[in-house]
């Protein structure tokens, strides 16, 4: 039997998903210039310590290419320029052992982040799970990635809990903000990506 809680979240993730494809959908026809999808949705809440995030976005190119880009792990530090390493140690046939160093910088707050991700690729959705401990002491996600006619829309999810401290409200800031400059800048590397292969 599913919780309350847990068939509410899902169903609000189902509506925010509709309401991205259907605004993604009136700014192609409308012939809008910039991207489908301008503004993604991003939301950070917090309980007991542990920080969820959820994003979406659509982009026009198809999910291959999208999918391409999420799995080069070894080149995430140059489109992502806060990665300082990224490198894959080890592939597994389910995936791969990525490890990573980010510094992530907001106001007077600075701090390196070190994950040894286990990631999972299983067709259009990619799962990854720190398995180091070092500066969370849970930190979990996934990528879902799904085709709505001439849209891919993304879905992102984040569990964290960090294991420094820092103020809840700092962290929701800085989570929010970090969310919305990666899918920035997925979006560039997915529409960069797909016109170099035309």
């Amino acid at each position: 039997m599913v919780p309350q809680g847990r068939h509410a979240a899902a169903a609000g993730r189902q509506r925010v998903r509709r309401l991205i494809v259907f605004a993604a959908v009136v700014a192609l026809t409308a012939g809008a210039k910039a991207d489908p999808v301008s503004a993604p949705r991003v939301n950070v809440t917090e309980a007991d310590g542990v920080f969820t995030v959820t994003a979406a976005f659509a982009v026009s190119e198809p999910a291959h290419t999208v999918i391409a880009v999420l799995t080069d792990y070894d080149r995430i530090p140059k489109f992502m320029p806060d990665v300082q390493i990224s490198k894959v140690v080890e592939r597994t046939p389910a995936g791969a052992v990525v490890e990573q160093e980010a510094v992530s910088k907001f106001m007077m707050f600075s701090k390196r982040v070190h994950l040894v991700l286990d990631v999972r690729e299983d067709g259009n959705r990619i799962r990854f799970r720190d398995r180091c401990g070092k500066s969370f002491a849970a930190y979990q996600g996934s990528w879902t990635i799904t085709e709505h006619d001439s849209l891919t829309v993304i879905d992102y999810e984040l569990s964290a809990q960090p294991s420094f401290e820092v103020p809840g409200f700092v962290l929701k800031r800085l989570l929010k903000r970090d969310a919305a400059l990666l899918i920035d800048r997925l979006k560039t590397e997915i529409t960069a990506r797909a016109k170099s292969r035309k």
